[in-house]
């Protein structure tokens, strides 16, 4: 299967865990200021400092981005695009994905579905290097995201990309199902 097939791809390089078929995280993209205070400030990613909407993609290893959800505000948590998305619930129904998990950050946890890099600062050995072998791994997840950019150039330029002047949510993931 694809699943076995994704699995196998991402184990064999380098990770330390089998059974991971894709990567979860937010991926946050740049929009021209709004012009009133109350968009500006729900707009405004703190962490990036930046004006930005933020869309939660799954990516495989193969470069595809799997799931792509509407984007949120960019202050918005991943963990509450996660919940919006309903993705968790939709991979848990459906049967192929058993045995299977996604890795993501801390944010996502440890269920099921998901799994994420140990946390503590009394990590014994082989969690260090469990960690450490798929943040190798998972560096892979924003080479996608960067070819969606590299083809559309005109999704990255945040000057044109301006709430109700343009359709910036559909531009982006029509960008995303090209690029795919």
């Amino acid at each position: 299967s694809r699943l076995h097939e994704f699995s196998q791809a991402i184990y064999d390089q380098s990770a330390e865990l089998d059974r991971i078929w894709g990567f979860v995280d937010g991926t946050v993209r740049g929009i021209c200021r709004p012009g009133e205070a109350r968009e500006q400030q729900s707009v405004y990613s703190g962490q990036k400092r930046k004006d930005a909407l933020k869309f939660q993609a799954v990516v495989t290893p193969d470069g595809m981005i799997f799931h792509l959800h509407r984007p949120a505000e960019g202050r918005r948590h991943d963990i509450l695009l996660l919940r919006e998305s309903g993705l968790e619930e939709r991979v848990r129904r459906d049967g192929r994905f058993q045995g299977y998990f996604v890795y993501g950050d801390q944010a996502y946890g440890r269920t099921d579905v998901f799994v994420s890099p140990f946390q503590g600062s009394s990590l014994t050995p082989a969690q260090a290097a469990i960690n450490a072998s798929m943040s190798k791994v998972r560096t892979s997840v924003e080479w996608p995201y960067g070819q969606v950019l590299n083809y559309w150039a005109g999704v990255d330029y945040k000057r044109k990309m301006c709430l109700g002047e343009v359709p910036v949510a559909k531009m982006y993931k029509t960008a995303v199902v090209l690029t795919n």
